[in-house]
């Protein structure tokens, strides 16, 4: 099961803020950012979840299913502006404190939000190569968009094709993931620099 967080989604909101870029490259406090040298372990789920949250639900017209996990991801977007230039720094990220797994050493749950989180840098790394296409924060801002929402349809049937039935994960979803990265990983480097000028108005960055 996938959450998103909207709060989490998007700062290219705000064009008077500008983002603090210098730990871009690390994890910082409660987000996990994917990597391709770490796969998820029980220890990044901090969460805890509700009788509401594992309680069972519709997973298709004739089965019903537990909730056995839960990952709150997003495609984490920040952006610096300086004169001529905007860098971005692009990830797919999830938040420790809001994603949990029900039961201690549920390899299946496990499996089952890598394969959440995997799906996420996939749409990260869409998102950078088609940023490259903005002429404008403007521009940047509607790719962003339709690429989240390209992302959250991947998510749903990711998940109506695997209630944790074989594994956490088939086979099929296994091949499609791992091809796409494959086929994405000229697009891995979060930070792309684009020449798009500040709005007129705006104030320009001086970290």
């Amino acid at each position: 099961m996938h959450q998103c967080l909207s709060p989490f989604h998007l700062i290219l909101l705000c064009l008077s803020v500008f983002c603090n870029l210098n730990a871009r490259a690390q994890n910082t406090g409660d987000t996990l950012y994917w990597s391709q040298n770490h796969r998820l372990v029980f220890e990044d789920f901090k969460g805890k979840p509700t009788k509401s949250d594992t309680t069972l639900y519709e997973a298709t017209p004739d089965m019903l299913t537990h909730k056995l996990g839960a990952i709150v991801k997003s495609i984490d977007v920040h952006f610096l502006a300086e004169h001529n230039k905007t860098t971005f720094t692009i990830r797919a990220g999830m938040k420790r404190s809001l994603s949990w797994i029900k039961d201690d050493g549920d390899t299946t749950a496990l499996k089952h939000e890598q394969g959440h989180f995997d799906i996420c840098e996939i749409y990260a790394r869409i998102l950078r190569r088609d940023i490259k296409n903005a002429k404008s924060l403007s521009d940047a801002k509607a790719i962003y968009e339709k690429t989240s929402a390209d992302e959250e349809a991947e998510q749903d049937n990711y998940d109506k094709d695997n209630t944790y039935q074989a594994g956490g994960i088939t086979s099929e979803w296994q091949e499609k993931i791992s091809n796409r990265l494959k086929a994405l990983e000229a697009f891995k480097n979060p930070v792309i620099t684009l020449s798009i000028p500040l709005p007129a108005g705006a104030p320009a960055n001086r970290n």
